[in-house]
């Protein structure tokens, strides 16, 4: 493991965390959205390994998908919970009539847990 794909793994678990702190708080759009944020940073982590350096988002999911899920390196499910955390967070950071619930955060959390 280079030490990129080391300080992106950090970034993903300090990303989990903070979730389910906020959960806890009860700002249920934030904790999904940071939840999204430890798939990216898990996400990156495999790329850069790899050596794929990428950083929109679009990017990462893509690059993702196509090196990991579509080849059966990894179960396709951790690209759709990708493709999905990314909708939930774009949602909850800046849809302001649409309200993220908390049982739709928790099973953001737990799926970054997986991740």
């Amino acid at each position: 493991m280079t030490e990129e794909t080391k300080r992106c793994m950090e970034k993903a678990e300090h990303a989990l965390e903070v979730a389910k702190e906020l959960k806890k708080g009860g700002y249920i759009p934030d904790a999904a959205s940071k939840a999204y944020y430890a798939m990216l940073y898990a996400a990156q982590a495999l790329l850069k390994n790899e050596g794929i350096d990428v950083i929109k988002h679009s990017a990462v999911e893509s690059a993702f998908g196509y090196y990991f899920a579509k080849p059966g390196r990894i179960d396709q499910k951790y690209h759709k919970m990708l493709i999905n955390a990314r909708k939930l967070r774009e949602i909850a950071d800046y849809d302001i009539d649409e309200e993220i619930l908390e049982p739709v955060t928790s099973l953001k959390i737990e799926e970054g847990k997986a991740f």
